[in-house]
């Protein structure tokens, strides 16, 4: 309690300091009630807090804020974020940046960079990794950036960011270390790529984080292309645990593809898995999806397949199994589980109706079917079914 007080009090200050014209706010609010039921044994039907955007389930209150001074060449930037995955509401970033000359810029702080982020509706990475400082030269649609960080996020959408540690006593090198380039040609294309060291604490130990965000050492690179209006074309591609790729590698690949068609919206995202664990064990997910708007109402369909694996899954406090939880699919993250005999396919149909440009209502349901080799408490398959209301509110 004490310290969502101070965080709410930091924000009140922030805002109390500085005039309406110099501190830019935008954020949302997104929650919504969800039906869940499941064929597993002894789970019977029940009620949740369910939110699309906050990961499926409970709430998220985002509040984000944006400081230039007069200038134009120093300012600061910062998020606060309240969401029911989390402890205690967070500032998932906050970090100040100025400019002693035009080309180079200094940021510090829990820095969330965007500037090597490709677009891509599954990576959603780039050079922000947390706690730190970066300094960024952009010269004629060249960026170069440099950043050396204490600690590290997988984005700015998390809602615990950094892990406890002594930052009294990390040797140099277990700091992390990230070198970043990126070109964009204006209306033609977007390059990007960076390299970065693996996160650690004092002692060497890594720091625990899952999924395809997780800071070990990595290469990544993305290429949008900016040529054809209305068209989203990425190819993304991530390899984790560079220095011991042998081993335990993993390699990542992208492609988001949507097309603009006016009141019709059509895309596909897809990606690609290989575990170096087992070479033979490769994962490979398609999500096709297509909206059409009449008027305010806006009918969309979405499908996900999965082939030999899963995709990231939530875990809702309803009641479930032994453990007291029970996962389901995460249509924000597809960060693979490895298993030749498991695969997912998952339909969710929905209608939304838009208030206005900023509040909005969906209904749908998200039907996701499970199928493994006795991987169900010794069931071949499981079906879960989420009828849900979900509210967002803009600002």
């Amino acid at each position: 309690m004490k310290k969502t007080l101070l965080i709410f009090l930091f924000v009140a200050v922030v805002g109390a300091g500085l005039s309406a014209q110099e501190l830019k706010w935008s954020g949302y609010v997104n929650t919504g009630l969800g039906f869940v039921y499941t064929d597993v044994d002894d789970v019977d039907p029940y009620f949740t807090a369910f939110g699309v955007d906050s990961g499926q389930f409970g709430y998220r209150f985002r509040l984000n804020g944006a400081y230039t001074n007069e200038e134009g060449n120093a300012g600061a930037k910062f998020r606060f974020q309240a969401q029911t995955n989390g402890n205690t509401p967070t500032l998932p970033y906050i970090y100040g940046w100025f400019k002693p000359i035009d080309m180079l810029t200094l940021n510090g702080g829990l820095v969330d960079d965007g500037t090597w982020a490709s677009g891509g509706a599954l990576l959603n990475d780039d050079v922000g990794e947390g706690l730190g400082i970066l300094a960024k030269l952009s010269v004629s649609g060249l960026d170069a950036g440099v950043g050396v960080y204490a600690g590290a996020t997988g984005s700015g959408s998390n809602n615990n960011p950094i892990g406890s540690m002594n930052n009294n006593t990390i040797k140099p090198e277990d700091l992390k270390y990230v070198f970043s380039l990126g070109y964009t040609m204006e209306n033609v294309f977007k390059f990007v790529a960076s390299v970065r060291t693996a996160s650690k604490t004092n002692g060497g130990i890594d720091i625990a984080f899952t999924g395809a965000n997780r800071p070990n050492d990595a290469a990544i690179a993305g290429f949008k292309l900016l040529a054809v209006p209305k068209l989203t074309a990425v190819l993304e591609a991530k390899i984790d645990h560079l220095s011991k790729f042998s081993d335990t590698g993993t390699v990542f690949i992208y492609e988001t593809l949507a097309y603009d068609l006016g009141a019709l919206d059509i895309g596909l995202n897809a990606g690609q898995y290989l575990n170096q664990a087992d070479s033979s064990d490769l994962g490979l997910m398609a999500a096709p999806w297509v909206s059409y708007a009449i008027g305010k109402f806006v009918p969309r369909l979405d499908v996900l397949y999965f082939l030999a694996g899963k995709p990231s899954y939530v875990v809702d406090s309803g009641t479930g199994s032994s453990s007291g939880k029970y996962n389901f699919l995460n249509w924000e993250a597809y960060a693979p589980t490895w298993n030749d005999d498991l695969s997912v396919l998952a339909v969710r149909p929905s209608v939304r109706f838009n208030f206005d440009s900023n509040t909005a209502i969906e209904l749908g349901d998200i039907v996701n079917f499970e199928m493994g080799d006795k991987a169900f408490n010794g069931e071949d398959n499981r079906l879960t079914n989420i009828f849900y209301v979900d509210l967002v509110w803009k600002f």
